[in-house]
Protein backbone atom coordinates (compact mmCIF):
# COMPACT_ATOMS: atom_id res chain seq x y z
CA UNK A 1 0.00 0.00 0.00
CA UNK A 2 2.94 2.17 0.45
CA UNK A 3 3.86 2.16 -2.56
CA UNK A 4 0.56 2.09 -4.12
CA UNK A 5 0.53 5.57 -2.42
CA UNK A 6 3.60 6.52 -3.53
CA UNK A 7 2.58 6.08 -7.24
CA UNK A 8 -0.37 8.02 -6.82
CA UNK A 9 1.25 10.98 -5.19
CA UNK A 10 4.44 10.87 -8.00
CA UNK A 11 6.49 10.73 -4.93
CA UNK A 12 9.60 9.10 -6.35
CA UNK A 13 12.01 9.58 -3.32
CA UNK A 14 9.77 6.95 -1.37
CA UNK A 15 8.88 4.34 -4.67
CA UNK A 16 12.90 4.19 -4.94
CA UNK A 17 13.17 3.18 -1.00
CA UNK A 18 11.27 -0.08 -1.68
CA UNK A 19 13.06 -0.71 -4.41
CA UNK A 20 16.34 -2.51 -4.37
CA UNK A 21 19.35 -1.15 -5.76
CA UNK A 22 19.87 -4.82 -6.97
CA UNK A 23 16.49 -4.69 -8.98
CA UNK A 24 16.56 -6.84 -12.32
CA UNK A 25 13.46 -8.09 -14.05
CA UNK A 26 15.25 -10.17 -16.34
CA UNK A 27 13.45 -8.05 -19.14
CA UNK A 28 15.96 -4.68 -18.91
CA UNK A 29 14.68 -3.01 -16.53
CA UNK A 30 17.25 -2.08 -13.65
CA UNK A 31 16.99 0.54 -10.78
CA UNK A 32 18.37 3.26 -12.79
CA UNK A 33 15.86 2.48 -15.50
CA UNK A 34 12.55 1.26 -13.28
CA UNK A 35 13.17 5.05 -11.97
CA UNK A 36 13.34 7.03 -15.34
CA UNK A 37 10.17 4.93 -16.57
CA UNK A 38 8.41 6.59 -13.08
CA UNK A 39 9.67 9.99 -13.77
CA UNK A 40 8.76 9.61 -17.54
CA UNK A 41 4.96 8.51 -16.81
CA UNK A 42 4.69 11.33 -13.90
CA UNK A 43 5.68 13.63 -16.76
CA UNK A 44 3.23 12.19 -19.52
CA UNK A 45 -0.07 11.72 -17.00
CA UNK A 46 -2.14 13.29 -14.20
CA UNK A 47 -4.44 11.29 -11.61
CA UNK A 48 -2.78 8.43 -11.52
CA UNK A 49 -4.73 5.74 -9.66
CA UNK A 50 -3.48 1.59 -9.06
CA UNK A 51 -6.15 -0.75 -8.69
CA UNK A 52 -5.65 -3.86 -7.43
CA UNK A 53 -8.33 -6.01 -7.09
CA UNK A 54 -6.11 -9.64 -6.18
CA UNK A 55 -3.23 -10.03 -4.14
CA UNK A 56 -2.28 -12.98 -2.51
CA UNK A 57 1.52 -12.73 -0.53
CA UNK A 58 3.92 -15.53 0.63
CA UNK A 59 6.37 -14.64 3.38
CA UNK A 60 9.11 -17.18 4.22
CA UNK A 61 11.27 -15.96 6.43
CA UNK A 62 13.45 -12.90 4.66
CA UNK A 63 12.01 -13.89 1.17
CA UNK A 64 8.24 -12.56 0.28
CA UNK A 65 6.61 -13.64 -3.56
CA UNK A 66 4.18 -11.06 -4.00
CA UNK A 67 0.94 -11.73 -6.59
CA UNK A 68 -1.21 -9.24 -7.92
CA UNK A 69 -3.89 -8.11 -10.69
CA UNK A 70 -2.81 -4.47 -11.23
CA UNK A 71 -4.36 -1.89 -13.52
CA UNK A 72 -3.67 1.78 -13.77
CA UNK A 73 -5.64 4.55 -15.08
CA UNK A 74 -4.49 7.87 -15.63
CA UNK A 75 -6.04 11.01 -17.44
CA UNK A 76 -5.19 11.20 -20.97
CA UNK A 77 -3.23 14.94 -20.86
CA UNK A 78 -5.30 15.46 -24.38
CA UNK A 79 -8.51 14.64 -23.59
CA UNK A 80 -8.63 15.15 -19.18
CA UNK A 81 -10.09 11.71 -19.67
CA UNK A 82 -9.45 8.52 -17.91
CA UNK A 83 -8.14 5.62 -19.75
CA UNK A 84 -6.13 2.77 -18.83
CA UNK A 85 -2.16 2.85 -19.06
CA UNK A 86 -1.62 -0.36 -17.74
CA UNK A 87 -3.40 -3.84 -17.54
CA UNK A 88 -6.30 -5.05 -20.13
CA UNK A 89 -9.23 -3.68 -17.32
CA UNK A 90 -9.65 -3.16 -14.17
CA UNK A 91 -9.34 -6.42 -13.73
CA UNK A 92 -5.69 -5.76 -14.53
CA UNK A 93 -2.91 -7.96 -15.51
CA UNK A 94 -0.77 -10.75 -13.61
CA UNK A 95 1.71 -9.19 -11.69
CA UNK A 96 4.63 -11.29 -9.59
CA UNK A 97 6.56 -9.11 -7.16
CA UNK A 98 9.93 -10.59 -5.37
CA UNK A 99 11.23 -9.01 -2.21
CA UNK A 100 13.54 -9.65 0.19
CA UNK A 101 13.78 -8.44 3.15
CA UNK A 102 17.34 -5.96 4.29
CA UNK A 103 17.84 -3.93 7.38
CA UNK A 104 14.12 -4.44 8.34
CA UNK A 105 12.76 -2.92 5.59
CA UNK A 106 11.08 -5.21 2.88
CA UNK A 107 12.30 -4.01 -0.66
CA UNK A 108 11.50 -5.18 -4.29
CA UNK A 109 14.07 -7.45 -5.59
CA UNK A 110 12.23 -8.40 -9.36
CA UNK A 111 9.40 -8.29 -11.08
CA UNK A 112 7.41 -10.76 -13.99
CA UNK A 113 4.37 -11.47 -15.58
Amino acid sequence: MTGTKAIENEDITTIMALISKDYDDGFGMDYERIEHWFINHFQRYDGIKILIPVRKIHVNKEVAVCSLRVSIQARNPSSGEPELISGYSTWGDELVLDLIKSDGKWQFISSHP
